[in-house]
């Protein structure tokens, strides 16, 4: 037995451990954590933040509390590639890549997939044809494996409306496409939405099916595969075509859409939450300041607020960006025109950076012509993305603040609530008034009788070219 050939074996496993270890850290998702120097102080404050992220973060998004200011579109793409459509859905993948599926152009619905790997710049073909066919106004999100689902959905054959209640995965990044559920237990239908929740489960909320507007919702734990009924009819009314969105709370917001009744077409600027998966919903505002419409999208953003933008209502479109901070209580228009065309059946994602993107859609031209759409605009919603930035807080208050750190293997998200405390600045000192010959005060010395009066007689002398004052004191 060599003894130093043992032990050297066994340091080369423990060295290739350790580094087995490192390596699959490495490539593991970040986990996000900051701290801040100072923590409180008068405005105006200048705090620096320092990220201690767990983790290899390839990039950062810093959200510091006091608002969005001045949202500023960015044209990435005038003529993205795939053909001009609307009705279409889009997910962005665990590696910031996006997918854009489906959807109707001018003259024929589509099926194809595309993809960008440069936040929606450049796109390229993924699959012609997929199994699932031609369809719009379906949906599709991506599970906590990295899959994803695409279901439902509408067609026509010239002749016939077809709705689907099929669900679709892939795992090659849109690919290759296996059914996972031929019928879904909820009926056919389009315009409907869906959302993965923090559990892993799946909701899928609304929608049109052959009778009608719907208002139930439906929970899938094992990826789409089989789904029982939260709600048949939930506290919103029936809808189609609204928009809904998950909170970092991991609450759940709905918001706008339509309804066709005996009494003609209804659209909706009404917002619910829900707290418990699906189950019960509240009731934020029964009328918001932004128009009633439907083809709107949402998106939520890391800190937990809520930007909406575009839509229609009859024959107007919208091309416009509101916010909300309160769970869609209360809303603030951002910008009533943000660049893009005004439109609606578009797309819209978060991208890891904080970044929305919006592709594709349709407007209105007049004498039942439409215009459709195949630009992609992107709109930076951080406050920064630097590693340790540096934030000036101008008005008293307490901030939250919220860093999403990411890379290649994941995002991970951490907010600090009323972490960055701002009182009012010190009263600034009342300065003395200036001496005038009005306020100017002369000393006066009177002597008194028991003083002896002093006499200064000064004698100059001149010494070595230097002049001494001499001050001699007589009494």
């Amino acid at each position: 037995m060599n003894t130093m050939t043992d032990i050297k074996r066994i340091l080369g496993f423990l060295l290739l451990f350790t580094c087995m270890i490192a390596g699959a850290s490495a490539a593991g998702s970040p986990a996000a954590d900051f701290y801040a120097t100072p923590e409180t102080g008068s405005a105006l404050l200048t705090v620096e933040f320092t990220d201690i992220s767990a983790g290899d973060a390839s990039g950062r998004a810093w959200y510091f509390g006091d608002g969005i200011t001045d949202p500023e579109w960015t044209e990435t793409a005038p003529d993205a590639g795939w053909s001009a459509r609307g009705g279409h859905s889009m997910v962005v993948l665990s590696d910031g890549s996006i997918l854009l599926m489906g959807g109707l152009e001018e003259d024929a619905y589509t099926h194809d997939v595309w993809r960008s790997e440069d936040s929606g710049a450049t796109w390229s073909r993924v699959a012609d044809e997929p199994r699932w066919g031609p369809r719009l106004y379906h949906s599709s999100l991506l599970l906590a494996d990295g899959s994803i689902l695409i279901m439902g959905g509408l067609f026509w054959d010239g002749e016939q409306f077809y709705e689907y209640n099929d669900v679709w995965r892939s795992t090659t990044k849109g690919a290759l496409w296996t059914k996972v559920a031929d019928e879904a237990a909820w009926t056919a239908r389009d315009g409907l939405t869906s959302l993965l929740l923090h559990d892993g489960s799946i909701l899928v909320m609304g929608g049109w099916d052959r009778i009608g507007q719907k208002n139930d919702v439906w929970r899938s734990n094992n990826n789409g595969i089989s789904w029982s009924q939260i709600s048949y009819r939930a506290d919103w009314p029936p809808r189609a075509y609204h928009s809904s969105v998950l909170l970092s709370d991991g609450s759940i917001v709905l918001m706008g859409g339509y309804v066709e009744d005996d009494d003609g077409w209804s659209y909706y600027n009404d917002v619910w939450r829900s707290t418990d998966n699906g189950a019960t919903w509240t009731e934020m505002t029964s009328d918001a300041k932004w128009s009633p419409r439907d083809g709107h999208t949402s998106v939520a953003l890391p800190d937990g607020g809520i930007l909406l933008m575009g839509g229609m209502n009859n024959e107007t479109r919208y091309g416009d960006l509101w916010h909300s901070a309160d769970f869609g209580a209360t809303w603030t228009e951002l910008t009533p025109e943000t660049g893009w065309h005004a439109r609606d059946r578009h797309s819209s994602v978060l991208l890891p950076d904080g970044s929305i993107l919006v592709a594709g859609g349709w407007s209105y031209a007049g004498d039942d012509e439409y215009t459709y759409y195949n630009d992609v605009w992107r709109l930076e919603t951080a406050d920064s993305t630097a590693e340790n930035p540096t934030h000036i807080y101008e008005a008293p208050g307490s901030y939250s603040v919220t860093l999403r750190a990411f890379n290649a293997a994941g995002i991970s998200t951490i907010t600090k609530g009323d972490f960055i405390t701002v009182t009012e600045p010190a009263p600034a000192e009342t300065p003395a008034p200036p001496a005038t010959p009005e306020n100017e005060v002369t000393p006066v010395h009177t002597p008194t009788p028991e003083q002896s009066p002093v006499v200064y007689a000064p004698v100059l002398l001149m010494f070595a070219g230097m002049i001494v004052v001499w001050v001699r004191k007589e009494e």
